[in-house]
């Protein structure tokens, strides 16, 4: 029987996509009987300072595309000069006091934490460094020597990392951690039943986004709500204020929710989504196969992911608000169109990410030193 392992997740709260990937991964991780701790290095080094990032983080979304583009791109730009390096180190303490309390066999990024790259080969070269890359690009933060294996979601990503010098062996395609419920086969009738909707329309799912990022939301509804064949479920999240402003429309064939616990039922009974592209909806929609239109992606990761996924024929993006009425009502009504997403889709499913993961997580850390790396894909 294999010995528990210590396993350290860092992880970060800006977007939840970040943390949902850590908390997946540790349930997968405990499962198999072993210790997980998962921790977000920015709050443990000053919760202020957390908060002053995250509220940037959404301040970029709220104030325009152009301000987040000069960020993202800049960053890149900037990954690995000294100022970077000394914004990670900022880190350093709060990741070293974390290591010698925790003593972890390994340590897994699903953020792009530079700072455990470049403390490993000083401070613990002993302990396996492993990332999880959360969107269908890497930011070049997130890429350094000193990591033992990136786990990733496409071959836009694999490339990029060889491009950077990453060896081939060290890459394996394995998609992004998302929850249990969504690899379930489901019975299609019985959720419309659950939810009250007429089987013999098309359904389309919009995700309004938990800060209402999606732009002009109550204009796409107004126009949705009257086209024919078609009832449109919006999903809200956690933004009850946009929930309230959407049921004081007088939509007839549209059905409003907050948060939903149960969110891939709406991504079974779905024949189409509207939503903006982060990569955890993605690798959702991956799993799910459900035809997807991404609609104004910010300069940045969504930019990257969006771009890639109309080149791979897996999603119709629209720019702009007329783009985007115009793609529903053509998609709805295109059978073939759909399949052909769907198809798409299905190329860039890898499996039970979680699980490929965890698997090789561990066959790496029972790994001798003679044979360091794992070498045939999963």
């Amino acid at each position: 029987m294999l010995e528990p392992k210590r396993i350290l997740i860092l992880t970060c709260s800006h977007g939840s996509g970040h943390k949902m990937v850590a908390q997946t991964l540790k349930e997968s991780f405990e499962a198999r009987g072993h210790l997980v701790s998962v921790e977000d290095l920015f709050d443990k080094t000053n919760p202020t300072l957390n908060r002053m990032i995250e509220k940037s983080y959404l301040l970029s979304y709220s104030i325009g595309s152009s301000f987040y583009e000069r960020v993202y791109y800049d960053v890149e730009e900037y990954a690995h000069n000294k100022l970077m390096y000394n914004l990670w180190n900022f880190t350093s303490k709060a990741l070293l006091k974390m290591v010698d309390a925790f003593k972890p066999d390994c340590i897994i990024n699903t953020y792009g934490y530079t700072i455990s790259a470049i403390l490993k080969k000083d401070n613990y070269p002993h302990i396996k460094l492993f990332t999880v890359v959360t969107d269908f690009c890497i930011p070049k933060p997130w890429i350094h020597q000193e990591t033992d294996r990136y786990y990733v979601a496409c071959e836009n990503v694999e490339e990029t990392l060889i491009c950077e010098g990453i060896p081939r062996e060290r890459i394996i395609k394995t998609g992004i951690p998302i929850r249990d419920a969504f690899y379930a086969r489901e019975n299609r009738q019985a959720i419309l039943k659950k939810y009250n909707l007429d089987p013999h329309k098309k359904i389309l799912i919009i995700f309004a986004g938990t800060y209402g990022v999606l732009k002009n939301i109550k204009e796409i509804c107004q126009r949705t709500d009257r086209m024919n064949n078609l009832q449109t479920i919006v999903i809200c999240g956690k933004n009850q204020h946009l929930q309230r402003e959407l049921e004081m429309e007088s939509l007839q064939n549209t059905r409003i929710f907050g948060f939903v616990p149960d969110i891939h039922e709406f991504y079974t009974v779905g024949d189409l989504m509207v939503t903006k592209p982060g990569g955890i909806t993605l690798s959702e929609v991956v799993t799910k196969k459900i035809p997807v239109i991404l609609y104004n992606p910010t300069p940045g990761q969504e930019g990257e992911n969006a771009l890639w996924f109309k080149r791979q024929g897996a999603a119709v993006v629209a720019n702009n608000f007329n783009e985007l009425i115009l793609a529903i009502d053509a998609l709805k009504e295109n059978e073939i169109k759909r399949f052909s997403i769907k198809n798409s889709l299905g190329k860039i499913y890898y499996g039970q990410a979680a699980n490929l993961i965890t698997q090789d997580v561990l066959t790496q850390l029972t790994l001798t030193g003679s044979v360091p790396y794992l070498t045939e894909s999963i």
